[in-house]
C-alpha cells in the first residue's frame, strides 16, 4: 500500500463531525481536518480502555501515518461522526484499529484541550479475553498491556504517552468505576 493511501486511511480528513458547545450540545458541524487543527472547533471523541484478566490496560502506539501525535502511546480512540452515538463510535474504533469487538460500558466523560484541538472524550471499558488482535497498521504500530506500576515506569523513562488519559486509568485501577464495569459480567473481577 502506498504512503499517501495509508496517510488518508489513518486520518480521514473529510469526515464530518458534530460541532459542540462548552456544554457538549450540538451547534453545527465541522470536518475532521478543521476539528483537529483549530481548538475553537470543539467536537466529540471516544476512548476504549481494554483490560485483561490481570487488570492490565492495553495501550497502542499510534502509527507514523497519523498526523496528530504519531508514535504516541494512547488508548484505542477516535472521532464520533456527525449524528453518531458514542457507544457505536467506540465499537467502530475497536473493530477498525484492533480487529475485534467486545461488550463495552460507559464510565465517564472528560473535556480535553490541546494546542491544536478541543474535544469531549467519552470513556468506555471493555474486557479483552484473549481475542486475536489484528492491527490496522495505518493507525496502530503496536500494542502492549500495562499494569499501573508498568505504566508509571514507562512514563518515568520518558516514553511518549498521552498523559491526558492517565488520570482515568488511575481512577480505574483505584476502583472508582467498579460498579459500572461490573455489568460486564464474570469476565471482570475487581482486583
Amino acid at each position: 500500500m502506498n504512503t499517501s493511501h495509508q496517510t488518508e486511511k489513518a486520518n480521514k480528513p473529510a469526515e464530518l463531525l458534530d460541532l459542540v458547545d462548552a456544554n457538549d450540545k450540538v451547534i453545527g458541524e465541522v470536518i475532521r481536518e478543521e476539528a483537529n487543527t483549530n481548538p475553537s472547533n470543539t467536537h466529540r471523541e471516544v476512548a476504549v480502555i481494554l483490560v485483561d484478566s490481570q487488570n492490565k490496560i492495553l495501550l497502542q502506539k499510534r502509527s507514523h501515518y497519523k498526523t496528530v501525535n504519531p508514535g504516541m502511546w494512547s488508548v484505542t480512540a477516535g472521532h464520533v461522526l456527525k449524528g453518531e452515538d458514542t457507544l457505536e463510535a467506540a465499537h467502530t474504533e475497536l473493530q477498525e484499529e484492533l480487529g475485534f469487538d467486545t461488550e463495552l460500558v460507559f464510565i465517564t466523560k472528560a473535556f480535553h484541550t490541546y494546542d491544536w484541538e478541543t474535544h469531549f472524550m467519552y470513556y468506555y471499558v471493555g474486557i479483552h479475553t484473549g481475542q486475536p488482535i489484528v492491527l490496522e497498521t495505518a493507525e496502530v504500530a503496536e500494542t502492549r498491556f500495562f499494569s499501573e506500576a508498568d505504566l508509571d515506569v514507562f512514563i518515568a523513562a520518558g516514553e511518549n504517552v498521552n498523559t491526558k488519559h492517565v488520570r482515568i486509568f488511575k481512577e480505574y485501577w483505584q476502583g472508582k468505576f467498579n460498579t459500572k464495569v461490573a455489568v460486564l459480567g464474570s469476565d471482570y473481577e475487581t482486583k
